[in-house]
């Protein structure tokens, strides 16, 4: 696959936690992160100051792996406290892909308002969550670029009536979080609702009656081949027979650079320059890009992060052992297979006859390799109390973890780019 650019940044003594929060518009097309930080020192006590956790890591990851690196070419939201507001930290970044997000509870004055005025005259966007008709907040609201709506501390009912109130002073984009379920979207694209997060997008794209398509069966048959040790001989007339995939396949040799100044011509010859490990990544990894939507580009960068974080944690100095990093990779594209094939995970394994270890890790999270799944879930789901119990389980210091995160991050960024390159 591409090649690995290693970083290596210094998080000091603290120990911070990271998450990325994917905000979408209403096609399913990513529009955002948000940028969650976590000392260790602050899990599970809500009324610790996290000033130094969040100017720590925002000041780490853009020196380090620059804006591109943690975000792509997203926009970013972060949360600020009164001190971050007041604080020079905020104009090390640049206002253009950042928006400063305001929560619930902060108490406005004067100088408070006068910096989210100089702010914003910066060129930052500045996001409210709104949660509840607080009068405090009429004063900013007309320099209120989003407004949240978190479902889980307010009904539906409830926040159509938030919106409604506020939409009297503000032209803002409204922004619907926590959303679980496909009626929980309607409603909210119905009412006005524009941006969207929540378990919802994390939830299958096909329906369970639907059957795999021709092009994702021929993949899941090649899968199933490689996984056997198949030579050329046996793959190349699958490839002969789906144009579709041999067109991808050249492509990608051609696109990515893995031929060097050699331009391939030939299934044959595109096989033995991809090489049989690359050749089972990237059939894995079309599996999701076959589904052909925008959220399904977002479910493609999502799997790859999660394979390279899990294929980077596996190489930690306390848990590497030989062969373990090239599972890992696999295991990684594999775990979300059911989210698009119409199958269940079970129906997936099955057709390819993995190894029982493996299908343990996947289905179980058994082993070392079902514990780093467990891990990578709790960091996609932005929850730092299960990330702290998995990661103190696993011996991996929360410092590593989050420059390992960013690390993937950044050679996930890095691949999606590539990809892009190689559908056209």
């Amino acid at each position: 696959m591409i090649a690995t650019t290693e970083s290596s940044i210094d998080l000091s003594a603290s120990e911070i936690f990271l998450g990325r929060n994917p905000v979408f518009d209403g096609s399913g097309k990513l529009a955002a992160y948000e940028m969650l930080f976590k000392s260790r020192e602050s899990l599970g006590d809500d009324s610790v100051d996290d000033l130094a956790a969040s100017t720590q890591v925002i000041v780490n990851s853009m020196s380090h792996f620059g804006l591109e690196g943690v975000l792509g070419s997203s926009d970013g939201f972060i949360h600020v406290t009164e001190k971050l507001l007041m604080s020079n930290t905020l104009e090390l970044l640049p206002p253009k892909r950042i928006t400063l997000e305001i929560l619930q509870g902060l108490s406005l004055n004067d100088d408070l308002i006068d910096r989210i005025k100089t702010l914003k005259n910066m060129g930052f966007r500045i996001a409210l969550e709104c949660t509840s008709l607080d009068p405090q907040y009429e004063s900013i609201l007309p320099l209120v670029d989003f407004i949240k709506v978190d479902l889980a501390t307010t009904s539906l009912e409830n926040s159509f009536d938030v919106f409604s109130h506020v939409k009297q002073f503000t032209s803002a984009t409204f922004w619907a979080t926590n959303l679980k379920t496909a009626d929980d979207l309607a409603l909210c694209k119905a009412k006005g609702f524009r941006l969207f997060s929540g378990t919802y997008f994390s939830q299958p794209l096909v329906m369970r009656s639907k059957k795999p398509k021709a092009l994702q069966i021929s993949l899941m048959r090649i899968v199933g081949l490689l996984f056997k040790d198949a030579g050329i001989t046996t793959l190349e007339p699958i490839f002969k027979l789906n144009p579709d995939l041999t067109l991808g396949l050249f492509r990608l040799v051609n696109s990515v650079g893995v031929a060097g100044h050699l331009q391939i011509s030939s299934v044959r010859q595109a096989l033995v320059t991809l090489g049989q490990k690359q050749l089972l990544q990237w059939m894995l990894l079309l599996i999701y890009t076959e589904a052909g939507n925008a959220a399904a580009s977002e479910l493609q960068r999502r799997v790859v992060n999660r394979a390279r974080l899990i294929e980077l944690l596996s190489q930690h100095e306390d848990i590497t052992q030989p062969g373990l990093s090239d599972e890992a990779f696999v295991v990684g594209l594999l775990s979300l297979a059911h989210l698009v094939t119409g199958q269940t995970l079970a129906e997936v394994i099955k057709q390819i006859h993995l190894a029982e270890h493996l299908e343990n890790a996947l289905l179980h999270h058994e082993g070392i390799l079902g514990q780093l799944l467990v891990l990578t879930d709790a960091i996609e789901a932005v929850d730092f109390m299960r990330m702290e119990a998995s990661r103190s389980h696993l011996g991996i210091s929360a410092q590593a973890l989050t420059e390992l995160q960013l690390q993937a991050i950044q050679w996930t960024n890095e691949l999606d780019s590539q990809i892009g390159m190689a559908k056209h």
